[in-house]
């Protein structure tokens, strides 16, 4: 590896490290409209030819369509999830009476074993208290920050449906434009780079869906054959949490396992740990083999994508690494930094 290829390295592992950690927000809503036109666009392309509309209504309709999709697919879901919260509303009494006894039992242990500790561990104790209020209102202030921010979430869904349409209706217009801004070979080389970059983004989003799709299915099902009453809202709940960055599905499963084990009965919390092991280690060990495959990378670049994603950016970096790899595969693959096996030398 030459000097000029260390060079070129290290300059696109800074502007990427750039681009997650200070200006991923700003660009989000048209980076996300740029991948959706990349898959829609075969479709709006069928419509003109069969149908001969022009391409500016061959696209609304394509967008118009996925936006009839995902409302009837969020409607089934809500109009399921409202049917198992309206039959937990009640049952709410009951459980804010088993609730308010816990919590007593446990204030009471609580001070009846710090009573009998020697200072230090009671002081101890006391801090460790603490921590765990601490813990519980960063929890609440993190659940109201997701509702203040669904106002922004459809203003970034606004701009990203509209980025879609403008982008698959003057496709034309815009290749032609980057064409004359840019000299052949260039040109050539940001094709190379956007198919790659594009294409190694569908399938790291394909793997996901995969991921979120096979967590959903085991909670769902493990929950179902344990009884539980929600299991349908229960399921789509922990597969979300299994996406979102810092929540998980421990959030669910932890407190109910504790809560099992100390008032419930023992075959329930064997079987919430069985299921939560299952579903952690199941989802460990298939997001490897599936990211890597999905996106043309060997699982052990993948492992490194998401260990090295996951210390710079957190849990964000999960999703962060491995799209920092395509981008550096991309950039390889396609000749812009110059290797001795590549395009450009």
């Amino acid at each position: 590896m030459t000097v000029k290829t260390i060079s070129y390295l290290t300059i696109a592992f800074v502007a990427i490290y750039v681009l997650f950690q200070y200006l991923i927000g700003y660009f989000m809503p048209f980076a996300i409209g740029i991948f959706l036109a990349f898959l829609l666009d075969p479709l709006v392309t069928f419509i003109c030819e069969k149908t001969r509309l022009r391409r500016s209504s061959s696209a609304l309709i394509i967008v118009l369509l996925l936006v009839a999709v995902l409302l009837s697919l969020m409607t089934m879901a809500v109009t399921k999830i409202v049917d198992e919260l309206t039959a937990l509303y009640g049952l709410l009494p009951q459980y804010y009476e088993e609730f308010n006894r816990i919590v007593l039992e446990v204030l009471q242990i609580a001070g009846d074993i710090s009573e009998r500790l020697p200072e230090p561990l009671a002081k101890a104790a006391q801090e460790q208290w603490a921590r765990i209020d601490i813990i519980l209102s960063r929890v609440l202030s993190g659940a109201g920050g997701l509702v203040k921010g669904v106002p922004m979430f459809l203003v970034m869904l606004t701009f990203t449906i509209l980025s879609t349409y403008f982008i698959m209706s003057d496709r034309m217009k815009i290749g032609d434009f980057v064409r004359s801004v840019l000299s052949p070979e260039t040109h050539k080389s940001f094709k190379h780079v956007e198919l790659d970059i594009l294409g190694g983004i569908a399938g790291f989003l394909r793997a996901q869906a995969l991921l979120v799709l096979l967590t959903m299915i085991i909670n769902v099902l493990g929950l179902a054959l344990m009884g539980s009453r929600y299991a349908v809202a229960l399921g789509i709940l922990l597969a979300i949490l299994d996406v979102l960055p810092v929540l998980g599905p421990g959030l669910v499963y932890v407190p109910w396992i504790l809560y099992q084990a100390i008032w419930g009965t023992p075959w329930m919390t064997v079987g919430l740990l069985v299921l939560y092991g299952a579903v952690s280690s199941l989802r460990q060990v298939a997001q490897t083999h599936l990211v890597g495959r999905e996106m043309g990378l060997h699982p052990l670049a993948t492992l490194v994508s998401l260990y090295t994603g996951f210390r710079m950016f957190g849990t964000a970096g999960l999703i962060y690494g491995p799209l920092g790899a395509i981008l550096i595969k991309g950039l390889w693959v396609s000749g812009v930094v110059p290797h001795e096996d590549g395009a450009k030398t």
